[in-house]
């Protein structure tokens, strides 16, 4: 049977009992007085996940099930905890201790310092001399020199433990703490649990229980059973906690690693739950640093290796270049530099987490003086003239628009002748054009072709495109000549095709992402 198909069964038997059951019917019926404290049973109004609400009280609960008794007709029903709304069955396991709150990382305002070989330590400043950095790390106070630090970032909430000890925030929530009332026993106990201080915290839930025996007796009955098994089990505590502080230092490979040597250490673990949530987490961590790092390191190479290419290749070998092996070698790096935190990360992971990254910004590149080299139609691909003519509005727009078509239809004409009579002068005049372009111009160029043609990246669908500075787009400069005193030689005006455009008239520019 499917989950959907089970959860359905169990909404129709939930609303047949809800409906029918009665006093008369129900054998079972809630006391008076609860067994705990003789007082008399809350009265809630319960919601449950099909929508449907209902006043009553909670009967009996387990870590599996919850009793419910309804208040207009007494009618019992014992159904499964996924059956209440969801908020609603977090709220009422966490009150009757059926949940860790070791899940519950306890997070402070922490500060992150850069070093120059690349290593990062998060903590916080507590001085500052002449030439170092006192920083409190993981309960240790470290003195880092002020000329191996590359950066610093502030503003962070980081997991407490990264910066204090267990005796450090014992003390300093202990000190917060009014401990003759069962209220504040119990809140620190629960403060314990946060910091895995599960032997301070048993002893804090049952002081609790001492000074109140009606305090919250149902749920500590259930907690300080779940309690022991910590304290029974703190060595594999700790080592699951270890694992967490690899995952939160980006290091997946070791704390898988240490998962493996978990279930090898200790088989049959009683922590199975835990070990199975911990290794939930480090996924989940993993697959998110994946994803943005993944786009991060791509888009680094990419300008990395466009920038070696502009340095050695020619025109010929740039585009050859392109259409495979600058995609697979920017996959290489990446995998290089992503196996630094997850050694078995192969290349398909890589393409796949690329594909399935946040995009972010738009970022520019541009064609520059080279556009040209792309070919007429790829130049002016997506440009407005392709997809809109609008009418002259007057004589004088008429005018225009009649010798626009005029200077179009010349630079066809040009076009084809030389197409049809392309030699290896042609060639080298592209090598020539290709190497005069600055390096940093070769290197954009090399961007936007990649970007628009390896259908690796998103690309906005209408392209900038602006008027050569020499010739103001005609594609065209016109040349005056002044005749000579040879015989024949005339004088007057003449067009010629754009030495820096070839034609083209525009400068194409695009955005990826």
């Amino acid at each position: 049977m499917s989950a959907m198909k089970t959860i359905r069964t169990h909404a129709r038997t939930l609303a047949l009992a809800l409906a029918v059951l009665a006093p008369a019917a129900v054998a079972q019926e809630l006391p008076a007085a609860d067994s705990a404290g003789g007082a008399a049973a809350e009265v809630i109004m319960v919601r449950f996940r099909t929508g449907a609400l209902q006043w009553g009280s909670i009967a009996d609960h387990t870590a599996e099930s919850v009793t419910f008794q309804r208040l207009d007709t007494g009618g019992l029903v014992t159904m499964p905890w996924s059956m209440l709304a969801a908020e609603q069955e977090l709220d009422l396991r966490t009150r009757f201790g059926y949940v860790d709150l070791a899940g519950e990382e306890l997070k402070v305002a922490a500060e992150k310092i850069v070093l120059a070989d690349g290593r990062e330590v998060i903590g916080r400043i507590q001085d500052r001399t002449d030439d170092a950095i006192l920083f409190l790390s993981e309960g240790k106070v470290l003195s880092i020199p002020k000329q191996r630090v590359r950066s610093h970032v502030g503003g962070l909430q980081v997991p407490a433990l990264d910066v204090f000890t267990k005796e450090d925030l014992y003390r300093q929530e202990e000190q917060k703490t009014d401990l003759e009332t069962p209220e504040g026993q119990f809140a620190l106990a629960e403060f314990c649990e946060r910091i895995l201080d599960y032997k301070r915290a048993l002893e804090h839930y049952t002081g609790a229980q001492e000074l109140d025996e009606t305090f919250k007796a149902q749920e500590l009955a259930v907690i300080l059973e779940r309690i022991q098994e910590k304290v029974d089990n703190q060595e594999q505590v700790d080592f699951l906690a270890n694992v967490d502080h690899l995952r939160r230092r980006k290091k997946f490979g070791e704390a898988f690693e240490q998962l493996a040597l978990f279930d090898a250490t200790y088989p049959g673990s009683p922590l199975v739950t835990d070990r199975l949530k911990m290794e939930e987490r480090v996924v989940k961590s993993r697959d998110d640093f994946m994803h943005v790092e993944v786009a991060r390191s791509w888009f680094s190479w990419m300008g990395r290796i466009a920038a070696r290419m502009s340095r050695e290749h020619t025109f010929e070998g740039t585009l050859a270049y392109l259409e495979e092996d600058f995609s697979q070698e920017i996959v290489r790096n990446v995998t290089e530099a992503m196996r630094k935190r997850w050694p078995e990360v192969e290349e398909d992971q890589i393409r796949q987490y690329f594909i399935e990254r946040k995009v972010g910004r738009w970022k520019p590149a541009s064609y520059g003086l080279g556009t040209w080299l792309l070919g007429e139609d790829a130049a002016l691909k997506g440009s407005s003239a392709e997809t809109q003519k609008e009418e002259p509005k007057s004589a004088r727009d008429k005018e225009r628009a009649e010798q626009a078509e005029k200077i179009k239809r010349w630079l066809r004409n040009q076009e084809m002748a030389k197409r049809a009579s392309k030699s290896e002068e042609d060639e080298a005049e592209v090598e020539k054009a290709w190497k005069l372009l600055q390096s940093s111009a070769r290197r954009n160029w090399i961007i936007a072709y990649y970007a628009e043609n390896s259908g690796e990246l998103f690309v906005r669908p209408k392209p900038e495109l602006q008027n050569c500075s020499e010739c103001g787009g005609t594609g065209v400069r016109d040349v005056i000549y002044t005749g000579s005193a040879r015989e024949g030689a005339s004088s007057g005006r003449t067009q010629v095709p754009c030495p820096t455009c070839h034609s083209i008239g525009r400068v194409r520019r695009i955005r990826y992402r």
